[in-house]
């Protein structure tokens, strides 16, 4: 198995009432044992280049949560995402390994 990292873009999303929230815990458990990490929120990113820092703006692409799963390639870890409840999609790598 490898493993894929989902990143989230939720910014656009409004929804944050319980209904939306069992919907998505609701994924993450169909996910199964395959589901290495469910992975959290994230907030103020701020990125940094040649040691001075500036925070992360739409236009940059806000990243605003991840997980990480098991999949065979790159096509089954596409299949998982596809039932991602998120209005806004989402974006999958492959971790190497290292």
């Amino acid at each position: 198995m490898k493993k894929f990292v989902f990143l989230y873009n939720m910014s656009g999303e409004d929804e944050n009432t319980k209904e939306h929230m069992d919907t998505w815990m609701a994924w993450f458990q169909s996910i199964g044992k395959d589901m290495v990490d469910t992975g959290n929120p994230l907030v103020g990113g701020k990125e940094v280049k040649l040691k001075k820092a500036k925070s992360v703006t739409p236009e940059m692409g806000i990243v605003s949560g991840y997980s990480i799963i098991n999949a065979t390639d790159m096509e089954s870890a596409i299949e998982i995402a596809k039932g991602c409840p998120g209005k806004t999609g989402l974006r999958v790598y492959e971790a190497l390994p290292m």
